[in-house]
This record gives C-alpha cells, sequence and structure tokens, in this order.
C-alpha cells in the first residue's frame, strides 16, 4: 500500500487515553430562540433605539431606520419593506468563522494557496458586499499571539490582529493566580518562557535550566552554545515546581520526559526527591491533545497528544496509575468558553467599526453630536451620560478595540456568560483607563447570538469535535489540506465536507445569504400588512400634510405623540409613549414603529 492509498479504518482493541475527557458524552448547547439571519449591522437599530438591547431583533421589529440630525445612516441600505432577489448593501454579518491554522491556513512554511483569497471574501469581496467577522483557534503555540498575527498578517496580505488569534496555550493565563514558580515545556530556546512571562507567571522554569543545573539529568543531550546561553543558572534541589506547562510540541521528547516524569513522581515538586505514594509532584497541563499534525511532508507527524500518551504510558508502568491531567485547547470545554467570548468581542469590534464610519461619514456638527449622544439609552449596567464624557465626534475619532480574556475553564452551560468577566490589559496598559475613560467608542448593546460560527478545521480528532461537541449554533467544514485523508471516513463527522478553505467561505456565503435573503423577504411582507392595517385604521399621515405639519412645533394625529421641524428641513416624528424621536426626511418612503403599529407612509 503506497503511503497516499487511504487506509481501511481500525477497530480499537485499547481505551483511548486521549478520549478519557467526556467530550464525546456532550449534548451540544441549544438555544430556545432561532438566531437571527439578518445582517449584525442591519439588526442594530441605532443610537435612537427605544431599547439599548438586541433581545427582540429577531422580529420584523429590528427593521427601524436609524436617524441621527435627520440624516439616513446609510444610503446604501435598501427599503426594508421591498421585497429583494439580492441583499448587497455593505453590512456586517451576524455570521462568522473560526480557523485552526496548521492544515488549512499554512502547511508548515508553505501557506495554502486558496488561503488568501478566501480571507479576502470574508472582508468583504464578496458579490453581497458583506464583511464576516472571524477568529483562529489553532492548537499550535510556542510564541506569543501578537507574533503569530504578525507572520499570518505578512503571508496572507491582510492585517491580522493579536486578538483574533487563540493558541492552545492563550487559555493558561487563567493559571497565573494559581501558580508562582512552573515549568513551561516545549518551543525552541527559551521562546515559551517569554510568552509564559508575557501572560504574568512570576517564575518561569525550563528544561534547559535544569539541565544546566545537573547535566547528568538528561545523560544524553549535551547543551549547545545557544541552549547554554539562554539556561539560567538556579539551585533545583531548593526550588518547588508547582506546575508543568506543555506549552508547545517538544523538541526533544527524551529529555523532557526524563524531567516531567522526575517532577511528577517527587516530593512537592522538588528535582531529585521521590514521592513514596507517587501523588505529591505537580499538576500537569497539556495546551493541546493533537495526536498527529501537519507539515509540508508527506505523512502527518506525532505531535503534543503522541507525547501525552507516552508520559501517562510510563507513569502508569512506573506507578501502577493513571496519570491525571487537564487538557486545554481544542476539543476541550474551557477552550471552546474562550473562543467563544474571543469571537463574540471581534463582532462587537467589527460592528463598532462599521457604526464609527458611518457616523463619521455624516460629519455632523456639535450640535447634532450632542443631541445624538443623549438619545443613547442607558442600561442598569452601563454609566449615563453625563457633562464630562467626551463628545461624540472624538469617541469616533478614537475608537478602537481592547480585549483579552480571563478565561473561564469551568464546564458550566449556562446562557449568561456575557463579556462582564472579560478584562481589558490592553486598556490597563494604557495608564490603567476604561474605555469611557479614555473616550472610546462603545456601544452600549448586548450582541445578538450568531447565526452560525463555521468553523473549518483539518483534523477529525480535534477540529471537528470540537466545533460539534459545544454549541448547536456552530457548524464543522472538514477540508482536505491537512491531516484528513480524502477517501477515509472521518472518525468525528463533520457538517460539510470540502477541498479547502475557499471552497468553504464560499459555501457558507452563499448558505448564509439565501437564509438572509428569506428572512428579509419575510419581513418586508410583515412589514406591507402592517402598513395597510395602518392607512386602514386612519393613523397614517399623508406627505402634504407632513410638510405642512412639520412648521408646527408640536402636532397630535391619532396614535402619532408629536411631529417636529428639524435643522435642514427634516422632520421628526415622536410615536405614542415611547418618548424616542424617530427621524425622517423626504427621502424615505416609510417609517414604521412595529411594535405599536403606527405608522407615516410617503408617496
Amino acid at each position: 500500500m503506497s503511503p497516499s492509498e487511504p487506509s481501511s479504518p481500525q477497530i480499537r482493541s485499547v481505551p483511548s487515553f486521549l478520549n478519557n475527557d467526556g467530550i464525546d458524552q456532550l449534548t451540544p448547547l441549544q438555544h430556545n430562540n432561532r438566531p437571527s439571519n439578518l445582517s449584525l449591522s442591519d439588526q442594530w437599530v441605532g443610537l435612537n433605539s427605544a431599547k439599548n438591547s438586541f433581545a427582540n431583533l429577531t422580529t420584523a421589529g429590528s427593521f427601524s431606520n436609524l436617524r441621527v440630525g435627520g440624516r439616513s445612516r446609510s444610503s446604501s441600505l435598501a427599503n426594508r419593506s421591498i421585497k429583494q432577489t439580492k441583499i448587497d448593501h455593505p453590512r456586517i454579518a451576524n455570521y462568522a468563522f473560526a480557523f485552526d491554522i496548521d492544515g488549512v491556513i499554512v502547511k508548515g512554511p508553505d501557506t495554502i494557496p486558496q488561503a488568501r483569497d478566501a480571507l479576502k471574501m470574508l472582508n468583504g469581496a464578496n458579490p453581497y458586499n458583506i464583511k464576516v467577522p472571524y477568529i483562529f483557534v489553532t492548537n499550535g503555540g510556542g510564541r506569543s499571539e501578537k507574533a503569530r498575527s504578525e507572520e499570518l498578517s505578512k503571508r496572507l496580505g491582510v492585517k491580522i490582529e493579536e486578538n483574533q488569534v487563540i493558541q492552545g496555550h492563550t487559555p493558561m493565563k487563567d493559571l497565573v493566580s494559581k501558580f508562582k514558580t512552573v515549568l513551561v515545556i516545549g518551543g525552541v530556546g527559551d521562546a515559551c518562557r517569554k510568552v509564559a512571562e508575557g501572560y504574568g507567571f512570576q517564575d518561569v522554569v525550563t528544561p534547559l535550566d535544569i539541565m544546566k543545573w545537573k547535566p547528568s539529568v538528561t545523560p544524553y543531550h549535551t547543551l549547545t552554545e545557544d541552549e547554554l546561553k539562554v539556561a539560567r543558572d538556579r539551585d533545583f534541589s531548593k526550588i518547588e515546581i508547582e506546575a508543568i506547562l506543555v506549552f508547545a510540541d517538544s523538541r526533544s521528547w527524551a529529555a523532557d520526559q526524563q524531567i516531567i516524569l522526575e517532577l511528577l513522581l517527587s516530593k512537592n515538586g522538588v528535582m531529585g526527591t521521590v514521592s513514596p505514594t507517587f501523588d505529591e509532584g505537580p499538576g500537569i497541563y497539556f495546551a493541546h491533545s493533537d495526536f498527529l499534525w501537519s507539515t509540508n511532508y508527506g505523512l502527518s507527524r506525532y505531535g503534543m497528544g503522541a507525547l501525552q500518551v507516552s508520559i501517562a504510558a510510563i507513569y502508569g508502568e512506573h506507578t501502577g496509575k493513571e496519570l491525571t491531567v487537564t487538557r486545554f485547547g481544542k476539543p476541550q470545554r474551557g477552550t471552546f468558553r474562550y473562543a467563544d467570548k474571543v469571537l463574540n468581542l471581534w463582532r462587537k469590534n467589527e460592528l463598532e467599526q462599521y457604526v464609527a464610519k458611518e457616523m463619521a461619514d455624516l460629519k455632523l456638527d456639535e450640535h447634532e453630536q450632542e443631541e445624538a449622544k443623549d438619545k443613547v439609552p442607558s442600561q442598569s449596567n452601563v454609566p449615563s451620560s453625563n457633562n464630562s464624557r467626551p463628545s461624540l465626534k472624538s469617541r469616533i475619532s478614537n475608537s478602537k478595540f481592547q480585549m483579552a480574556i480571563d478565561s473561564d475553564t469551568d464546564d458550566s452551560d449556562s446562557e449568561d456568560d456575557s463579556e462582564d468577566d472579560i478584562v481589558t490589559p490592553m486598556a490597563r496598559s494604557a495608564a490603567g483607563q476604561t474605555p469611557a475613560e479614555t473616550g472610546d467608542l462603545v456601544l452600549d448593546l448586548d450582541l445578538p447570538q450568531s447565526s452560525t460560527v463555521y468553523f473549518v478545521g483539518d483534523t477529525p480528532e480535534s477540529d471537528i469535535r470540537f466545533a460539534n461537541s459545544h454549541d448547536s449554533t456552530w457548524y464543522s467544514i472538514l477540508v482536505n489540506t491537512g491531516v484528513y485523508q480524502p477517501g477515509t471516513t472521518p472518525k468525528y463527522k463533520p457538517k460539510h465536507m470540502c477541498t479547502n478553505v475557499l471552497e468553504a467561505v464560499k459555501y457558507a456565503i452563499e448558505r448564509e445569504h439565501e437564509m438572509e435573503l428569506s428572512e428579509w423577504n419575510k419581513n418586508a411582507e410583515e412589514l406591507a400588512k402592517l402598513r395597510g392595517s395602518s392607512s386602514s385604521d386612519g393613523n397614517a399621515v399623508s406627505s402634504a400634510g407632513l410638510r405642512k405639519l412639520s412648521n408646527s412645533s408640536a402636532t397630535s394625529n391619532g396614535n402619532l405623540n408629536s411631529l417636529r421641524r428639524g435643522s435642514g428641513g427634516a422632520a421628526f416624528l415622536r410615536p405614542h409613549d415611547t418618548g424616542v424621536d424617530v427621524t425622517i426626511d423626504a427621502r424615505v418612503k416609510e417609517v414604521a414603529d412595529l411594535k405599536t403599529g403606527e405608522a407615516v407612509l410617503f408617496e
């Protein structure tokens, strides 16, 4: 059989150590309400929304039009009451993507050819002018998220932000408060030590430090000149190592295994000691459990999961006990929860940038800015507007995304998780100020649930298992450019299979546009029905009447509370009991308040 020929699936007679985590028994989280397929920006009701929430935007009420100072939020937005055959105004999608990197975007030193065009499509270069938020979730690591994002940017020809990248060890930031002295395994030289110190760990040890202390610890490994330069002088007979963190793939399995196993069997993590019960050593944490990974070599290579299995086997043979490990990375639940929060923050960032651009294009004067600002509704957990708050203009010009995560690695299934537990070290580094204090544009809105999150991966055991296990809105796509061998039956079945990442993106964009179009047209029909109902009830004002009434300071007509004159000839309509102005002008064909059934129609 040639190396490229698919092999038949083998029946496993020995239980898998890597599959003892209970993930296969999980039931994906189901959501009570079907998320809307309308774009995120079209769902956004605007700064003059009566409620600062997306809670009810799956209804036709989401079509309320934003008006600020009498101007349209976007002249490119189609009339919401007209059925469409194609939706192609610029907007931000309510669906999103998450990508594995190795085997999907890159393959060793090579960039997969279709990856560049795939990301260009997500950035808006598609037939529907829709921009789709996306992040990367890789089990790889060994360097900082910033270094990884910079490399991806160079390879792909698009700007990838540090906050879009989650590596296998990224959620280990959550361990900083738990451990002081840690041994970090993997990577080249002291690269992983620098990453761990960047996360905030106080005392980071590497195997090179231990080998410099006692070369006989690993008798078959002699430190090179480069290794000696980064190794630190320590007396490990007096140091208690509290945790073993496997950040990245080991570059020296034999040496790392010797040190890891000695510490697991030690008394309180001190080298050269042995616990009589074999249960006093430090805990061990793995950034991921990938058994195989893809390079530009013809066959897959053994990864961190294989190292994990070998250490567990030796530990079991020596002690007669099963090794207890803590796993991060795909397909673990802690990493899923972390990725879900990162993705939601990135979606919010994309929406904020969209809003900032739209509002900047309006070129509002200071009077209109203050008027618009005063209409932003407050929530109990959002500071109310005050005179010291930066002007809308300054908030727009200073808009930027600030984020990072205090990862939540428990197994809670609560849908009440919010970004409240997400801290902003980037903001802290800027003199410890919050976005409100620094004048950043931050939408006082809760994002709706993503309609779909498409996860594209090449490894069924980690990628597809990850996407299928935790949330029903995640949609797994398996590509043929990495570990998976076409023609074989994947152990974990994806919802869709395709050749490469570009095909995956095209498939999802077409699928989502079809669903978005269906919902758009359904809502257009509901608007038409409401328009007819409002007209028959006598709650409509003719365009001629509007022009006449707009010269008055306030006019009451049926269910309409007031109609007043605005700058530039615009008129402001206040539906009964809402207390919020909806602005209309001569370019608008209709304005409808679908919650009260009131409408103002123009010929």
